[in-house]
Formats: structure tokens, sequence, C-alpha cells
């Protein structure tokens, strides 16, 4: 999800596309016509993170929503009648988990907070904003242009940053911070929603 990449990219303090050239790989989502980034993995036989070594996670402060929700899987839907965004929630059971075996419980609010989950959700459900606004627009199929202009925006935020300077999309210029990374794709999710999903 986007900001799942802006925090990666600082992590590694590289720039957005190295690091997407490096750690992931991209197609289009069947349901929505989205682009989708996906992270690799060891290997085709591999299938673990690639993330991960013998001594645990290699970006535990940064590691994505998804393995800060883990054992949840957290899902959200907007009506398209009142705009109102729905989440729900539901309990993953694998044997390899051993939190299951846990005394410990938790509220789902408590598991959010703990996991510092507000900020991954609030910039990463805007996804579904752009979802809604395509549907909207009755766009069943997404151009070639449309596809790459949704990828930068989401995903590589610093091709935007230079793609916007060139086309003259934004009044500022923003710094290479997580909170710059931020602002830049609030206006770009702002821009394809006025300009590119029409």
């Amino acid at each position: 999800m986007p900001y799942d990449i802006i925090r990666l990219k600082h992590h590694f303090q590289c720039n957005s596309s190295i690091f997407l050239e490096a750690y992931t790989t991209s197609y289009t989502g069947i349901e929505s016509g989205l682009p989708i980034v996906e992270l690799k993995t060891k290997s085709q036989h591999d299938l673990h993170c690639i993330f991960v070594s013998e001594n645990g996670c290699m970006v535990y402060p940064d590691r994505p929503s998804s393995c800060r929700y883990y054992p949840l899987g957290r899902f959200v839907t907007k009506s398209r009648e009142t705009g109102k965004i729905t989440e729900s929630y539901t309990m993953i059971q694998e044997a390899h988990c051993k939190g299951h075996d846990s005394l410990c419980k938790q509220s789902i609010n408590q598991w959010r907070k703990e996991q510092e989950l507000e900020a991954f959700d609030k910039y990463n459900d805007l996804m579904i904003h752009l979802i809604s606004a395509k549907n909207r627009a009755g766009l069943n199929t997404l151009s070639e242009n449309q596809r790459y202009l949704i990828y930068i925006c989401c995903y590589d935020i610093d091709t935007f940053r230079e793609f916007s300077k060139t086309q003259k999309l934004m009044d500022q210029a923003y710094p290479h911070t997580i909170e710059g990374d931020i602002q830049c794709f609030l206006n770009a999710m702002k821009w394809l929603e006025e300009r590119v999903i029409k």
C-alpha cells in the first residue's frame, strides 16, 4: 500500500523507484483494474518474505500494515449510495502462528494502537476513494497512461515528484522526508481524482 512504500523507502534511505525495482513486483488488479504492488519473495520456490532473516524481520520498525495486523485480516468497503466506509476484520489462524496459544487477549482497538496502525490506515485507505472515483466515472478499463499515473502517484512518489515539477502540477516542492512524501502523496491523490480519473 502507498504508506507502506513510503515507510519502507525511508527505512532503506533510497528513492522510491530504486526500492520498487529491488523489492517489489507489480501487476494490474483483476477486479479494480488498478496497478497493484507486492513484495517479492525470496525465490519462486521459497515464498517467505524477503525481509525475514534468521534473526527476524529486518524492517520491523517500518513493517507494512498487513504485517502489523497479522493475525487479523482487515477489509474496507465504501458504500456507493452513502459514501460511508465500513471496516471488518477476520482472525487468521495458521499453525505456525504461536500467538493463538497466548493467554493474553486484546480488543481490535488495543491491537491497532499497539501496532501503531492509525497512520497506515488513514493514508492507505485513500485507495478505496480512488477505486470509488474510478467506479463513479464509469471507467471499466484504464488506459496505459492512466495506470502509469496511478502507479507513480500511489507507489513511486519520487517519480511523481519529478513529473509534477516538469508538468508544473504543484505550487510547492515537498522535502524528501516521510512528512514531505505524505503531503506529496495526498496532493497526488487529489490530482488523480480531479484530472486523471474522470
